[in-house]
């Protein structure tokens, strides 16, 4: 509940010293020296104090903690002996009427605090003086004299008294300024030092303005108060101003400030250690405990809000919606991340419905449409490079040191491979749609569902729950959420976990029964393990000791989309397009690591379960990308495809709809001629299968083993990395 009330209360200002963060305690000793003058004995007591009688201006733009030193000074004062402390806010009064009444009604209550004679007699001829403006009456005066002198009836009984009264007589007027040098007199008699605090002067409407303009410069010029009036120069200036243009009314409300404003005072700007000490201050204040900086940007992150912050409020305000979202997406998100998001959200709301709108050009992992989108983009636009300015429109400008921070892919700097595959942080696409939902979509794993599966050591129990998530269709939600978070999960359960996978993307029954998803899971997979190589110092040793666990459980999905990507990038294959993108293995890595598989994958032809049980066509091109496809094999292969079920499943594998399989591929791998007489006859007997995805594939597969051509990527043939 603690944390709970920081948070309602951080865009008010501090009222106390404790809550001084900036150190502000002599800044308000000398303020008190300007308003205050003190008379000491020898010994140093104080005789008395009296007001100097200036009229200071404490400036500065909005937020930047104007109201704190009112409040900080004022405490100060109202601890001082001889010192009469009165506030005006004129932002709860309207009008000059209201104003002016506000204004006595804050003296009378500043004075009322006090029981002394002292204090009674100044009240009286506060009395008078706002009787000698409002209702100009010597009898007026005098029952003041008897009412207010005698102490008799409310505040309220004695407005309502002189209403009356002076509704009802005529009296010979009184003169406003006679009664103010009395009150001036009075003061100066009573050596009471009478200080009117006003604040949020740069909060109303511009009547309100001129009004209190007028109150200090006509009714509240009175020798014996001194007066503290906290404004925005800006703000007050254009207010006060005439003219036509924005520039004359400036100048014109500068040149009435300064009849009215003897010193004006302006607060000194946030430097970085004052920002510093705030934003640390606010954390504290708010529970929040920050992580070390594990990379760069961190740092980078903190030091641009730093450079960025210009007033304690928004610190306040910045720390007040952390506050709310870190806690929401704790332990999913960088909590440097949500900082500099939060940041954005607080200063420019419109960048954050742009974020909101424009996920996927903004993220490192986008959809394969955004990927279109941004080749389009780019051949549209010359070749030019897309910029955030571009993404979110020209309100990014003025925040574009954050947003590169936040979204590296505009960056021009190189972002280190651990900082770029990062799971943690909102350049990534799922993270970005976790931190505007406000939490994780019913769709997604939380970070924590992911670390429990992670921490069962027996990889058949872990099995069970793997398929249980499959069987409700859930891997592919674990799968992005794995690779999200690969970098940052513990490596002492990589074999357990990885091999289970492996396990769970076989299939449990012979043949392909309908559409399977477990063929883009493979894919996903290697591309995770592909980033875990990447990701940082020991990312290629810790990618290495997953496959060797994987190849020593008898995986057949996952090790030969590898080995593959590493036939073509070391240019082991038959095809023109070679030397295709990075590896991680080296030459001799690679032709070890053929020399090793190979045999097994032409086991699992052999035996079928390569027909039988792979959701994928993997470890068959692995053998015969490396030319390893002998007479053996295609003679057993061929043997094979004697029943629909068979067939069926080949042709789901290699010839889906959307993938294509030349006639002289198919011919390496089996006798073309005696598959098409057996298809032929099997299917004019049982007629093409009910589920019309199976259908389709079947059909493509008889087309292509009869010579036709069909529309599709080639598969086998390439690979693009």
């Amino acid at each position: 509940m603690e944390n709970i009330d920081h948070v309602a209360r951080q865009d008010r200002a501090i009222e106390n010293t404790k809550s001084d963060a900036l150190e502000r305690g002599p800044f308000v000793a000398s303020l008190v020296k300007t308003l205050v003058h003190t008379e000491y004995t020898g010994s140093g007591t104080v005789v008395s104090r009296r007001a100097t009688g200036f009229v200071v201006g404490l400036t500065g733009e909005w937020g930047l903690g104007k109201s704190s030193v009112l409040n900080l000074l004022g405490l100060q004062l109202k601890q001082m002996e001889h010192v009469v402390v009165a506030t005006l806010n004129p932002w709860l009064f309207k009008g000059r009427d209201e104003l002016v009444d506000a204004y006595f009604n804050s003296l009378r209550e500043a004075l009322g605090h006090s029981k002394t004679e002292k204090t009674r007699s100044l009240l009286r001829q506060l009395e008078r003086y706002k009787a000698s403006i409002e209702y100009v009456g010597t009898t007026t005066a005098s029952l003041i004299d008897v009412f207010v002198g005698g102490g008799t009836g409310s505040s309220f009984f004695k407005r309502w008294f002189l209403k009356s009264v002076s509704a009802l007589i005529k009296p010979k007027e009184l003169s406003a300024s006679q009664e103010r040098k009395s009150l001036e007199a009075k003061l100066s008699e009573q050596k009471v030092a009478v200080v009117v605090l006003i604040d949020e002067l740069d909060r109303v409407e511009d009547e309100e303005v001129r009004a209190v303009a007028q109150l200090v410069k006509a009714v509240g010029d009175i020798k014996g108060i001194s007066y503290l009036v906290a404004y925005d120069p800006d703000r007050v200036a254009q207010a006060l101003g005439r003219g036509g243009s924005q520039e004359e009314r400036q100048k014109a409300g500068e040149s009435y400030l300064e009849k009215i404003i003897q010193f004006p005072i302006p607060l000194r700007p946030l430097f970085e250690d004052d920002s510093r000490s705030l934003l640390l201050d606010a954390m504290k204040n708010n529970g929040i405990a920050m992580p070390s900086v594990a990379h760069p940007y961190q740092t980078e992150i903190f030091n641009q809000l730093l450079r960025a912050v210009r007033t304690p409020r928004e610190i306040k305000r910045l720390i007040g919606a952390f506050s709310v979202l870190e806690e929401i997406v704790r332990g999913e998100i960088c909590p440097f991340d949500v900082l500099a998001y939060s940041w954005l959200t607080t200063k420019a709301p419109s960048i954050r419905q742009g974020i909101s709108d424009r996920i996927q050009s903004l993220v490192n992992d986008p959809s394969g449409a955004e990927q279109l989108r941004r080749q389009r983009w780019r051949r549209d636009n010359s070749d030019r490079v897309e910029t955030l300015v571009d993404v979110l429109g020209a309100s990014a400008e003025s925040h574009l040191e954050m947003l590169e921070l936040l979204f590296p892919r505009f960056s021009d700097s190189q972002q280190r491979p651990a900082e770029t595959f990062d799971g943690e942080r909102i350049a990534k696409r799922r993270n970005l749609t976790r931190l505007l939902y406000l939490g994780n979509p019913p769709t997604q794993l939380s970070r924590a569902n992911i670390e429990r599966l992670w921490v069962i050591n027996d990889q058949d129990v872990l099995v069970n729950e793997l398929r249980s998530m499959q069987q409700v269709g859930r891997l592919e939600t674990l799968l992005d959420r794995v690779g999200d978070l690969s970098s940052l999960l513990s490596r002492s359960t990589d074999q357990v976990f990885w091999g289970a996978l492996s396990r769970v993307l076989m299939r449990e029954h012979d043949w392909i029964l309908s559409e399977e998803v477990e063929r883009g899971f493979v894919e996903d997979i290697g591309s995770i393990l592909w980033r875990i190589a990447h990701a940082g110092e020991g990312g290629v040793l810790r990618f290495k000791l997953i496959i060797d666990a994987l190849i020593e459980s008898g995986d057949l999905l996952i090790v030969p989309w590898i080995l593959r990507r590493h036939l073509f990038a070391h240019g082991l294959t038959s095809y023109r397009r070679q030397g295709l993108g990075d590896q991680i293995y080296t030459f001799s890595e690679t032709m070890a690591l053929c020399e090793r598989e190979l045999p097994r994958y032409r086991s699992a032809v052999m035996e079928g379960i390569a027909l039988r049980r792979l959701p994928d066509t993997e470890a068959i091109f692995c053998i015969i990308n490396s030319d390893y496809w002998d007479g053996d094999l295609r003679q057993c292969f061929t043997d094979q495809l004697d029943t629909p079920e068979a067939l069926i499943s080949l042709a789901a594998l290699i010839l889906p709809p959307g993938l294509v399989c030349d006639r002289s591929t198919l011919d390496l791998m089996f006798d073309v001629d005696v598959v098409l007489e057996r298809t032929n006859i099997l299917f004019t007997e049982t007629g093409t299968p009910e589920n019309e995805w199976l259908a389709t594939s079947i059909r493509r597969f008889r087309a292509v083993l009869a010579g036709s051509d069909v529309p599709g990527t080639i598969l086998g043939s390439d690979y693009n990395s």
